[in-house]
Parts: structure tokens; sequence; C-alpha cells
């Protein structure tokens, strides 16, 4: 290393006394480096500070002497020791890679299995850690403890950081046996006003039969019981009460109809993301009057590792919101879909036995009664304790 730190010049010596010159540089302790002999011409390497007592022993011993300036670090510091932009340069790329180590780059969530990654990395953000954010200046334990806190599933939480990779390592609480909730003592009471028309019990005191009316909240199947020697205790009731009921529903068609659609018309802002600084490469003014705005990032990456720096790009899908009058016919029609869907989506798990529909014109629209007749489980589960 210091060869190349301090001036050299390399010599080619010949003539006169050469041997006798050869003798006396290592006499005076001048360090010579390179040796080698080409001919009659002996070369060699010296420290710039022996320059003039080299030349002197050439002078004095008749040798010819030519010396050349060699390239050091020390020399090219000095040549360009007024270019100020090189040592800033290096300050700034040392700044900059002392920055990236010390900043998140990624949070990565390992261990959860029914825990929401979105919902963990919510909660670190009310807390201020998210990407970017400074490492040594995260509180680990505060954010530990408020991730347990919020997220009930949570049952240990563990964050630590490699590089700018902050790790959450996450334990998730074992879920309670689903048995264990479903033999919770209980009674089974009427959910709907209606008329019982078969029963099945599995356990528990069967408090209607089959042909009663009942009224919803009525007590079904008891979860109560009294053994032989008197002692009253509580038990989860368990059963299928089937039920006849009315159900009405209401649906309506205006002949006035907003609806909101997009174009197809889009536009993209493009912003240059700088350690989380949004530096924008453009206009920032939304394009649209009515307008749904999606984004994403595109980050740079250098052998392999991703960057601190990348392109932030906002994109805008054009909206526009027209009105326009429905006939009757049509509205009549729209009514009767959103009935069909009604079924599909609410009726599917029971059986339909009759249906009225009663239609009702007005001057804004349509108006739609349907009184359904239904059959179904009309039993659900109530705690209960015992006082």
């Amino acid at each position: 290393m210091e060869q190349h730190l301090r001036s050299e010049y390399h010599a080619a010596a010949a003539g006169g006394r050469l041997y006798a010159f050869v003798n006396a540089m290592h006499a005076a302790g001048i360090c010579c480096k390179k040796q080698r002999c080409e001919g009659n011409i002996y070369q060699f390497r010296f420290y710039a500070k022996h320059r003039k007592a080299v030349e002197q022993l050439a002078q004095t011993y008749h040798v010819q002497l030519t010396l050349t300036p060699q390239k050091t670090l020390q020399q090219f510091l000095h040549q360009y020791r007024f270019r100020f932009g090189i040592p800033l340069g290096i300050l700034f790329s040392a700044a900059l890679i002392f920055y990236c180590s010390n900043i998140v780059m990624e949070i990565d969530v390992t261990g959860e299995e029914t825990a929401s990654i979105p919902e963990i990395k919510a909660v670190l953000e009310d807390c201020g850690v998210q990407r970017g954010s400074w490492i040594p200046g995260i509180d680990f334990a505060h954010c530990e403890h408020t991730l347990r806190s919020t997220m009930d599933e949570l049952a240990w939480v563990g964050m630590r950081h490699t590089g700018n990779r902050l790790v959450v390592e996450v334990m998730e609480r074992t879920p309670e046996p689903e048995m264990q909730n479903t033999r919770k003592p209980s009674n089974i009471i009427a959910s709907q006003d209606g008329q019982i028309v078969s029963v099945s019990i599995y356990r528990g005191q069967l408090m209607k039969i089959v042909g009663d009316p009942v009224q919803k909240g009525d007590l079904l199947v008891s979860g109560l019981y009294t053994d032989e020697t008197e002692h009253t205790g509580i038990k989860h009731a368990m059963g299928s009460i089937i039920g006849q009921y009315k159900q009405t529903e209401k649906f309506t068609c205006t002949y006035e109809q907003t609806l909101r659609r997009p174009t197809g018309e889009t536009t993209a802002h493009q912003y240059l993301d700088l350690f989380t600084w949004h530096i924008p490469l453009g206009s920032t003014e939304p394009p649209f009057d009515d307008y749904i705005r999606t984004s994403g990032y595109h980050w740079f990456s250098l052998f392999g590792k991703e960057l601190p720096i990348g392109i932030y790009q906002e994109t805008f899908h054009e909206y526009r919101t027209r009105t326009f009058i429905l006939t009757p016919a049509e509205a009549a029609q729209n009514a009767e879909e959103q009935i069909q869907r009604y079924e599909d989506n609410f009726l599917s798990q029971v059986e339909i036995l009759d249906k009225k529909t009663t239609a009702l014109e007005t001057e804004s629209g349509v108006e739609y009664t349907v009184t359904y007749t239904l059959q179904g489980e009309i039993g659900v589960q109530q705690e209960l304790y015992l006082h």
C-alpha cells in the first residue's frame, strides 16, 4: 500500500562507473526497488524524497540518469486537490450507503396463518413503522405490545431487522375447539312468527309441538333440567325446528336512473420515489373531474438488490355520471330482477311455498310488494344462564 501512496521515480542508469553508483546509493540508505539490468542499463525505482541525492551520485560517478515520475495516489490527490466534486461525491456515497442500511426497505411477516398481513402492516404504520422508517428510531417493544393488544389472534410477536429488512415474527393463539363453543348451555327459541310443521330434538325438553303457532322469541326447546335428586342444571339444547312463516319484502325502481360508469380513458402521473419522498416528474393536477385513482411502485435494483429509489405511478381512471329515463316496462323488469336476486341470495336455504306479488305504479316509478310463505328452520340458539 505504501508504494501507491508515496511519490516514486523510475530510473534508468547507464555509462560511467555504474556499479560504484549502485553501491554508493546502498551506502547512502537509498531504497532501490524493482531493480533489473537490461544490457548495460540499470533500472530501478526510488522514493521522490531521494531524487537530489540520486542525481548528485549520478553526477559524481558520471552516470547518465533518466528519471520518469510514477503515477501514485498521492499524485492523483494532489492533481485533483481543487476538484471538490470528488470528495463531496465520496462523502455523499458513504452517507447514502449508511442511510440505505438504516431505513426499512421491506417488512416481512412470518408465522401467520389466519392473521392478515395487511392488518399487521396497518398496525405497524399506526406506530410509525413503514417502508422508509428510520430503523434506529423504531421502538420494537412498543410495536410488539401494540400488535399483541390490537390483534387478539396473536399470542406472541417478535421484531428484528437484518440490514434494511424488518422481520416481524408472530405466533398465533391456538383456536378454541369448535365443539367447546357449541356446547355452551342454551335454549332454542323462535326466530320468526309462524307455525311448527316438524321437530327433531337431540337434547333438551321440547316446549312446543307440531301444529302449535309460535311468536318470535318463544321458547321452543329448553336446556333447563331437573334430575332425580331435584337438582336443577342447564345444558346445551340441540334440535331442528321446521316452521312455516310469512315474510313481506318491497322492491322499488324509479323511472329516473343515475349511473356512474368508467369511460375507458386513463392518465398516469409519475413521481421519483427517493427514500419515501415523492418528486413529481410532470403535472400533479387531477386530469379528470370524476375519477378513481390507483397507484403502484417500480423499484430500481442493483446487483439483484432492491434500492430505496424507484418510480411511483398514479393512474387516473375517468368516470362519468349520466341520467336516463326508464319506461314503465323497463322499470318493472328492473324490479323483477331485484326480486330474483333477493331470492337467490337470501331465500336459497328455505322452501318457498307461495309467493304473492302486488305491483304499484307511481309518478316516480314502480313498487313491488312480495309476500312469501316460507318453510324452513325457525329455531335459533340463545345462551342460558342459571341465576
